[in-house]
């Protein structure tokens, strides 16, 4: 069982790294401008949407990536005193979580598909590799545990 974990996590994680590289190849970096939220009621989510230039033409684009505020301010108005006690433990450490949040006004790193300018990603936003690297350490110790234990099964 240790080894099935470990090469799912590996391959998760080399899947993961493998289409990052894929992305970034076909893209290029450029500043964009968040201007405006834009709602989407049958999503009940907002949508950042950014301005930035490409090749002289410039682009306002829905960012494809959620931003869901009412959320975050439900969370934010909850009486956390009034709810049994693990839930409690749990939902205080929720809320005193910085979440990232974009600024109207503000420029940021986006990467712009070269194919499509109007497709792009917020260069920040799950452009951090480390949680595949993660997954694929953690599978690699799940394997070496495997094969430990086959090694010490042949022996005793």
């Amino acid at each position: 069982m240790t080894t099935l974990i470990g090469i799912i996590l590996i391959a998760i994680g080399s899947f993961n790294i493998f289409q990052y590289n894929k992305a970034v190849e076909g893209s290029f970096y450029t500043t964009g401008t968040l201007v405006r939220y834009s709602y989407s009621p049958s999503f009940n989510k907002h949508y950042p949407v950014f301005k930035y230039v490409v090749d002289g033409v410039t682009y306002e684009e829905e960012y494809r990536g959620t931003y869901n505020s009412r959320a975050r301010e439900e969370l934010k108005n909850i009486n956390v005193d009034e709810m049994p006690e693990k839930t409690r433990k749990f939902l205080k450490k929720i809320k005193d979580i910085n979440l990232a949040e974009y600024e109207v006004g503000k420029d940021y790193k986006i990467l712009v598909s070269k194919d499509n300018p109007k497709e792009y990603w917020i260069a920040e936003d799950g452009a951090d590799k480390g949680r595949e690297y993660i997954l694929i350490i953690i599978g690699a110790v799940f394997l070496g545990i495997s094969i430990i234990r086959k090694i010490f099964g042949f022996i005793f």
